[in-house]
């Protein structure tokens, strides 16, 4: 988070003047292409590229007065930074100054014509049409049918959206007892708003989660294989009324299950996953989304 935040407070720095929130938004993404290892990943807006971390990190910035956010532009407060809080090493800052060489003096259409046409993904929501926006339609709509699980282990809030956008999941079903996480952007609040940005339904469904008594009671003794199995002998025979609403959601849309861990075999939604399987047919398949390098996609 450290370097991702150097990079962002150095492109501002950049820049004299004030610059509009979507062309840094764009900008970045751009950046991003040129990266090894992006810093940030964006999900596709009717505006184009956003990134959730951004926005967060800006506010950040704003909060601790390092940054100055009006009339949707953003500006830093160079007496407020010691500009060695945002120095780069030497590669990353050849590779911000190249990019912004290359860019930086663009207009907003320019900027995003370049971006989508980098990665056409990143144009699917707005009103732009051409063969290669449309095949990512086109491959996403071709999704397998049915319900998902994922887990945000390892991931960004943006990598996790993109995951689902790329699945064509338009409703997730959170299955924590409590939708509280140790990373803002996945409790509750947050997730339901990062959620919005995609036009991604949330529903929480907590009856199906394990309750916290019973995992810290069993945790602090046994194993979470043991934990599981309590899960499974004492919980899922309960979840019948939850199984039927996953099917119902199923029935209208490819609908996620969503909870913490990235391997399905490790959490409980495994468990209620196959239990709706076989409570509800029409529910017909259940797949399970790998996380483990990450979520990238060939668009």
């Amino acid at each position: 988070m450290l370097s991702r935040r150097k990079l962002l407070l150095s492109l501002i720095a950049q820049r004299q003047e004030a610059i509009a929130v979507s062309v840094l938004h764009l900008l970045l993404a751009l950046v991003a292409e040129r990266e090894e290892k992006p810093s940030y990943f964006f999900i596709p807006t009717a505006a184009g590229p956003y990134s959730i971390d951004v926005q967060h990190d800006l506010h950040s910035f704003e909060k601790g007065g390092e940054l100055v956010i009006e009339d949707g532009s953003v500006r830093l407060q160079r007496d407020r930074v010691n500009p060695l809080s945002y120095a780069l090493d030497g590669s990353t800052l050849a590779l911000l100054l190249d990019s912004l060489s290359d860019f930086g003096s663009k207009g907003e259409r320019a900027l995003m014509d370049l971006a989508i046409g980098q990665k056409p993904f990143y144009g699917i929501y707005t009103t732009r049409s051409d063969s290669a926006i449309e095949h990512v339609r086109e491959a996403i709509a071709s999704a397998k049918r049915g319900v998902y699980t994922l887990g945000y282990e390892g991931l960004s809030i943006d990598q996790f959206i993109i995951c689902l956008i790329a699945n064509d999941i338009r409703t997730t079903v959170d299955v924590r007892e409590y939708a509280f996480s140790r990373r803002a952007e996945f409790s509750k609040a947050n997730l339901v708003e990062a959620l919005a940005q995609a036009n991604i339904t949330y529903i929480g469904m907590p009856e199906v989660g394990i309750p916290t008594k019973a995992r810290k009671e069993i945790l602090e003794h046994k194993s979470k294989e043991e934990l599981l199995a309590y899960y499974e002998d004492e919980i899922v025979a309960t979840t019948g009324a939850s199984a039927a609403r996953l099917a119902e959601l199923a029935s209208v849309a490819n609908t996620a299950l969503i909870c913490h861990e990235e391997d399905p075999q490790t959490c409980h939604r495994s468990h209620f996953a196959a239990f709706a399987l076989q409570r509800e047919p029409s529910i017909a398949a259940i797949y399970d989304i790998r996380t483990k390098d990450g979520c990238t996609y060939p668009w």
